[in-house]
């Protein structure tokens, strides 16, 4: 055993033995915290200690760094099941299921399901911070206001080019075309996402493009085909939105999405 060396090295232990013992008075206020000798900023001091007590013990009425504390629903189920709902209706007509050709009694559901919910879906997509999400969400549901006021009587979209319906064939054309480049454009960037969300916006992009093609030719068989698509693409709708939906405490039938090759493992 090695005894101390000379006396500075006791009287230097014995120093930091008193500093040790200071640091144990602590003295704050709302502004300042002296810890021992050393006084500190309040706001600065409990930064450097970590956010998590910042927001514990701050004084302030509304925290600044609460949000992530805040559980948020996912509104990307609701937007699913929008969607679901009002593409099956709308290609069961298309297709001519049961006979059945005139949409009158869907348009209340594109409008405020189909329309006003997936829009509202949108846009809390955006307080969530999905980017994606509140761009396709906020979009379709322009989309089936949009095709709910085409097909109202009130705006006279149809009954305003008369007689002439080879140019409103090629109109409707021109729209469904324009649906057709987007649906395309978000479905380039799902090539890393779930199987269901792929294979949906890849029917819909094809539901889109036989329709168009359907409205320019006026063929209502290429116009069936289309609806057929569509019943496959809210199909696929309604696959992610259960796998989104359930879990284990909910359901006994309870299963992930199948995701696609290299897609991120979150």
């Amino acid at each position: 055993m090695t005894m101390p060396s000379s006396s500075s090295e006791m009287e230097k232990s014995q120093s930091v033995a008193e500093s040790t013992q200071k640091v144990d008075e602590i003295f704050y206020n709302k502004e300042y915290i002296t810890l021992g000798d050393r006084t500190y900023r309040r706001s600065d001091l409990l930064t450097a200690l970590g956010s998590d007590l910042s927001n514990n013990n701050s004084t302030d009425a509304y925290p600044k760094d609460q949000s992530r504390f805040r559980k948020l629903g996912n509104p990307v189920p609701l937007g699913l099941a929008s969607f679901s709902l009002s593409c099956m209706t709308l290609s069961l007509v298309n297709a001519n299921v049961r006979g059945v050709t005139n949409v009158k009694l869907l348009i209340s559901l594109f409008m405020f399901f189909g329309g006003a919910i997936e829009l509202f879906a949108g846009l809390l997509c955006f307080v969530t911070g999905d980017t994606y999400a509140m761009t396709v969400f906020s979009s379709f549901g322009g989309f089936w206001i949009s095709w709910g006021c085409i097909n109202t009587d009130q705006f006279h979209s149809i009954s305003g080019y008369g007689e002439n319906s080879v140019m409103l064939d090629n109109a409707i054309g021109f729209f469904l075309a324009g649906w057709t480049v987007f649906t395309f454009l978000m479905l380039m960037c799902t090539l890393k996402s779930s199987w269901g969300l792929f294979l949906l916006l890849t029917f819909l992009d094809l539901t889109f493009l036989m329709l168009c093609i359907g409205s320019f030719i006026n063929n209502n068989n290429v116009k069936m085909a289309g609806g057929y698509f569509g019943i496959l693409s809210s199909c696929c709708g309604w696959y992610s939105l259960y796998c989104m939906v359930v879990n284990d405490d909910n359901s006994y039938f309870s299963f992930r999405a199948t995701m696609m090759p290299n897609a991120p493992i979150v």
